[in-house]
């Protein structure tokens, strides 16, 4: 499958338009189908995550897809996908995770990084009380259950 067919199939599993795919990635109409058709075989990176994003598909599978080279080094929890120009040998984006979040839910992975990415520090300050206090709650139900009095 190519990069363009992975991309109609993506954009039309989710019944949008090359318009509705171009608002949600901050890209031109005419960028999204010069992509799906073949016509832009080698996007750059910053393309590719934004369609990836909007999309919430691989954005390692995407740069795949579009010809880059990736080099994966693995660390015991954590992992960096190195991704390099096939022609210059260039790097032109480093991709870096943890193990377990990504292979417990990749989706879900790819979303806390997006929201990571995007939020302000007030905002990240915020989510991260509201995720302490649920899984304080989460665990003091827990011990509820393990302990009934």
């Amino acid at each position: 499958m190519t990069l363009g067919e992975y991309l109609v199939q993506a954009r039309s599993e989710r019944g949008w338009s090359q318009r509705d795919l171009a608002e949600k990635c901050g890209v031109s109409p005419a960028e999204v189908s010069r992509v799906e058709s073949g016509v832009r075989r080698k996007p750059s990176p910053s393309v590719l995550r934004s369609m990836a994003d909007a999309l919430v598909i691989s954005y390692p599978y995407l740069m795949q897809l579009a010809g880059y080279i990736e080099e994966r080094h693995e660390e015991e929890a954590t992992f960096e996908q190195v991704f390099r120009d096939e022609e210059t040998g260039e790097i032109v984006d480093v991709v870096r995770g943890a193990k377990e979040m990504i292979s417990k839910d990749a989706a879900w992975a790819n979303a806390a990084y997006r929201v990571s990415r995007e939020l302000s520090d007030q905002d990240r300050r915020i989510l991260t009380e509201m995720t302490l206090t649920y899984l304080n709650r989460r665990r003091e139900e827990r011990q509820a259950k393990e302990n009934p009095d």
